[in-house]
């Protein structure tokens, strides 16, 4: 008689479990008829909030909705965003803070919907022998940020919530990939950073880290993010690639840990890392107000930070609405 392994056991109930997934989106599509289409390349940034590209590509959903999708991987949404503008890729993933600073610059950027939120992705981060025990105690000190980023904006609103004057703080503007190794060698006192950075930081550092952040006082959204003039040759392509993304969502939120354990395998990442944000986001298809009035919010700061040199684009403009309204209407 043959031994059934853990990991024998394991597979075959992986094996069960995306049959029975994939059985789901064939008896609710089998149906349904929708054009032939051409290869669709979407730069994707390596990282959990990416989730729903990676979940939608490992189980076929882009395939069930006949949709013929290479993921291009890149190293952030800024990244993702360049590979479109070149037009190497057709859509990208990027959040809020690239789609205003790239309003400002083009007027044939389109966001189709935002697939992933999160209060808690940016933080504010020192170690305990710089004895920084509230934001009140960075007056004169060195903060490590990434200037016209996410990372500027979010350590701003923290000093406005805080009464704390922007000149009494000594930003020093750092690449990513420096803000982590900058704080742990002393080269700065605080940093100003998103995951994994933190999640890193604590990891890698011999002293406590303390997050002097306050959650919910930035809504961090990743977007989908295409060309106009692409759009308007494509059909109902977008619409269908909503809807790949909406049942790779409600796989995520129905099968929480086997999601974890699919993302973390992908990535190539330790599962606590993934862990680490995980309770932080919020998966779900949205575009409304409140995405709107984010944008507007930060494209007022980066006026006011002299970083940009024009009039606020009307972001209601920048929606493209159609994909996510036809979506809405399917499920009604």
């Amino acid at each position: 008689m043959s031994i059934v392994t853990k990991p024998k056991l394991a597979f075959i109930v992986s094996v069960f479990v995306l049959s029975t997934v994939a059985w789901g989106v064939f008896h609710k599509h089998n149906e349904m008829q929708y054009p032939p289409s051409s290869q669709i390349k979407i730069g994707v940034s390596l990282t959990p909030l990416s989730s729903p590209f990676l979940v939608a590509e490992q189980l076929g959903f882009f395939k069930d909705l006949n949709l013929d999708v290479t993921l291009y991987p890149c190293s952030s949404g800024a990244a993702c965003t360049e590979l479109m503008i070149e037009r190497s890729v057709d859509y990208a993933t990027a959040s809020e803070s690239v789609v205003m600073f790239q309003s400002f610059e083009r007027d044939d950027l389109s966001l189709l919907a935002s697939f992933v939120e999160s209060d808690n992705d940016l933080k504010l981060l020192t170690l305990v022998p710089f004895k920084i025990s509230g934001v009140k105690d960075l007056a004169g000190r060195k903060v490590g940020v990434v200037k016209g980023t996410a990372s500027e904006f979010y350590l701003d609103s923290v000093l406005i919530s805080n009464n704390v004057e922007k000149a009494s703080i000594d930003k020093v503007y750092l690449q990513p990939h420096e803000l982590v190794p900058a704080l742990l060698s002393y080269r700065v006192e605080a940093i100003s950073a998103w995951e994994p950075m933190g999640f890193q930081a604590d990891l890698l550092s011999v002293a406590e880290v303390t997050n002097l952040g306050v959650k919910g006082i930035y809504q961090l959204s990743f977007n989908l993010i295409s060309r106009s003039p692409y759009l308007e040759f494509v059909d109902d392509e977008p619409v269908r690639l909503l809807q790949a993304l909406e049942l790779a969502i409600e796989w995520i939120n129905a099968n929480p840990d086997q999601a974890l354990k699919m993302i973390a395998a992908r990535l190539d990442i330790p599962l606590n890392q993934v862990e680490w944000s995980w309770e932080d986001y919020l998966f779900r298809l949205s575009l409304g107000n409140s995405l709107l009035s984010n944008l507007q919010l930060q494209a007022r700061w980066a006026i006011e930070s002299k970083l940009v040199n024009a009039s606020p684009p009307d972001f209601r403009q920048v929606f493209y609405s159609y994909p996510y309204q036809q979506l809405l209407a399917q499920r009604d």
